[in-house]
C-alpha cells in the first residue's frame, strides 16, 4: 500500500499534525473476503485521527479474535494498546491526524471517553458528520486524493473560524514532543502554573490520556528511530530513549505493542511501519504552536 503525508495550512497547523492518504498499490494483489489479508498492527502514537474511507471497509480484529468492519467515516481515539486491522478490497483512505488536544475546536466532547475506541462520527457530532458526508459526495468525482484533501482542509478552516474553543495545552504538548517524552509531570505542572492533578484533568479532557502516559507513548515511538542509528543492542537503545534499562523498554512494548521489541521488529508490516513516527514528515521537531 502507498502511504503519503500532506502538511496542513499555517492556520490549521496548531491543531492538525498532517493529512495522510493510504491507497492500494497496483503492483500488489487486491485482498477479498475469499483471500483475506493478515491483520497488521497499528501502534499508539499520541494522536487522535479522523478517517474517511472512499474504498472497501477495513476489518478490525478484536481481542476475542472476531473481525468487524470499520465504519466509513470515523474517529480513532487515543490508543494505549495496538489495533489489528486488515484491508478487505481496494484501499482509498484519507486521514486527518490531530495534535494532542487539537480536536477541541472541531469536537465538543471529553476525549477521555474515546480512548481505545473507534467511533462512527455520526455518534459524536451529527453536524460535523453531515458536513463531511456532503464534502465526501462532492469529492468522489475528484481525480486525486490530494484534491479531496484540499476540500477537507477548506472545511476545517471554516469550522475553525466559527469555533471559539482554544486549547490551553499547546505549549505543554509542544514541550513533550520536543523532548521526546522525556519530561516529568511535575516539570510540566510547574511550567504551566497549575497543580499536577489539575494538569491531569485537562489532559484527560482535551487529549484523551494523562500527560505521563502521553510522555511514555512518545518515548516508545522514539525507539523506532533509535534502532536505525544504534546497532549496539536493546540495552543501548533503551538508554538512548530514556528508559531505565532494557526491561523497562520491554514492559512498554508489552503494553503498547503487545509484543517484545525483537518480535515486533522481526515482522515486516507496511502499515505498522507507515504509522510509526520514524519517517513522518511531521516529526518530533515539528511541534504545535
Amino acid at each position: 500500500m502507498l502511504y503519503r503525508e500532506f502538511k496542513p495550512s499555517l492556520h490549521l497547523a496548531p491543531f492538525v499534525e498532517c493529512f495522510w492518504t493510504l491507497e492500494s498499490d497496483e503492483s500488489e494483489p487486491v485482498q477479498t473476503k475469499n483471500c483475506p489479508a493478515q491483520p497488521e498492527r497499528i501502534l499508539p502514537d499520541g494522536c487522535v485521527e479522523l478517517i474517511l474511507n472512499f474504498g472497501a471497509q477495513f476489518r478490525e480484529q478484536k481481542d476475542d479474535g472476531r473481525q468487524e468492519p470499520q465504519p466509513v467515516l470515523f474517529l480513532v481515539g487515543q490508543m494505549t494498546r495496538p489495533m489489528l486491522i486488515s484491508p478487505n478490497g481496494s484501499v482509498e483512505l484519507i486521514g486527518i491526524r490531530f495534535h494532542p488536544g487539537g480536536t477541541l475546536p472541531f469536537l465538543r466532547i471529553d476525549m477521555h471517553e474515546l480512548t481505545n475506541q473507534v467511533v462512527e462520527l455520526a455518534a459524536l457530532s451529527r453536524g460535523l458528520e453531515r458536513s463531511l458526508v456532503s464534502r465526501m459526495e462532492q469529492a468522489r468525482s475528484l481525480p486525486s486524493l490530494a484534491l479531496k484533501i484540499a476540500m477537507l482542509e477548506k472545511l476545517l478552516g471554516e469550522l475553525l473560524r466559527a469555533s471559539k474553543q482554544e486549547s490551553r495545552l499547546g505549549k505543554l504538548v509542544g514541550q513533550i514532543f520536543s523532548r521526546g517524552g522525556q519530561v516529568t509531570v511535575d516539570e510540566l505542572a510547574q511550567g504551566s502554573g497549575v497543580s499536577s492533578r489539575q494538569l491531569e484533568r485537562r489532559f484527560l479532557s482535551e487529549v484523551g490520556i494523562g500527560p505521563k502516559l502521553l510522555c511514555r507513548i512518545l518515548r516508545f515511538q522514539q525507539v523506532f528511530r533509535a534502532v536505525e542509528r544504534n546497532d549496539s543492542g536493546w540495552a543501548s537503545v533503551a538508554a538512548d530513549c530514556g528508559y531505565y534499562d532494557q526491561a523497562h523498554l520491554i514492559r512498554d512494548f508489552q503494553q503498547f505493542a503487545r509484543q517484545t521489541p525483537t518480535a515486533l521488529f522481526a515482522q515486516s508490516s507496511g502499515l505498522t511501519h507507515a504509522f510509526t513516527r520514524k519517517d513522518r514528515t511531521s516529526d518530533f521537531s515539528n511541534t504545535p504552536a
